[in-house]
């Protein structure tokens, strides 16, 4: 495939950000730098105007920016200049030639950069590809392609820093990786999965910790005390006793796939009584007012 992600996090990391100083703080917060490589052949096809087009495609999902970067055509390809991009002004000539042999540029190409929290990274990144392929045509409608995902992370870092699940805190780390619980959370792989299709999540799952010393371990990684851990989640420390079995699972996403098998564009197309954004119901003006004597039931009341 022709539109390749790279993640060059290491490069520019041994680097000490390569005297760009967006690389240095996204590596000191602990983020994560990526990139899309479109080859020549497509990138002729993309103007500065139509890459900052790209680049307000980008700001819609969250993103703050899209940063680029034009392999001079006439560079031989292993010295190809970095045209029409800030990032030139900054970057030393060592970074420049890595981050292009990692990815495997030569001249003309077009580098897309995404850098800052793994999860919006990579979230953007692949929404642009996808994007991108229909708009080269490169992707076959016709054509039905499953695959799956795996090592997943076993943790990541919220905005504040600290180490919490990527899916959730009963995930089960994979074995080879449970010696790295309480000494390298970051590399700590999760035994979970994702099916693809199309390059479209159609479902997911994992296999669940049943052992009560590895659930502890994993509790003590994610920084929760006894307390917290009896507070929250007493209900299975309690299970543990009875000897719970190996057990996991998958949930599939039905209305996508519909979707998928009808070449819409779109999941409100495939759902019956689909929602709005805030989540009312058009057909039936739901949510409606609550009554005094459903919220006395409750014991509720609403406080303004």
């Amino acid at each position: 495939n022709p539109l390749l992600l790279t993640d060059v996090t290491n490069v520019v990391k041994d680097r000490n950000g390569g005297g760009v100083p967006l690389f240095e703080q996204v590596i000191a917060q602990h983020g994560i730098i990526k990139l899309l490589r479109i080859p020549a052949a497509q990138a002729v096809h993309f103007s500065n105007t139509e890459v900052k087009k790209l680049e307000e495609d980008v700001k819609l999902l969250g993103a703050s920016g899209l940063a680029s970067a034009r392999l001079d055509p006439s560079g031989h390809k292993d010295n190809a200049a970095w045209l029409q991009s800030p990032l030139s002004k900054m970057i030393s000539d060592d970074l420049r030639k890595e981050i292009a042999a990692a990815c495997g540029g030569l001249p003309g190409d077009l580098l897309l950069f995404q850098f800052g929290k793994s999860k919006l990274v990579n979230m953007v990144l692949g929404s642009l590809r996808q994007k991108l392929g229909k708009h080269l045509g490169l992707i076959d409608e016709n054509a039905w392609r499953f695959l799956w995902v795996i090592d997943f992370p076993l943790l990541e870092r919220n905005e504040q820093g600290e180490w919490v699940a990527a899916h959730h805190p009963f995930t089960s780390p994979q074995k080879e990786h449970l010696h790295l619980l309480g000494q390298d959370p970051e590399h700590i792989k999760a035994r979970a999965y994702d099916l693809v299709l199309n390059g479209n999540e159609i479902g997911g799952g994992s296999i669940r910790i049943h052992q009560p010393e590895i659930q502890a371990q994993v509790f003590a990684a994610l920084g929760l005390s006894e307390e917290d851990r009896r507070n929250k989640f007493g209900f299975l420390l309690d299970a543990f006793q009875y000897g719970p079995p190996p057990h996991g699972g998958i949930a599939f996403g039905l209305d996508r796939l519909c979707m998928l098998i009808c070449h819409a564009d779109s999941l409100r197309d495939v759902i019956a009584f689909p929602k709005t954004q805030n989540g009312t119901d058009l057909m039936t003006d739901c949510p409606t007012e609550v009554s005094p004597k459903q919220l006395d039931e409750l014991r509720l009341r609403i406080k303004t």
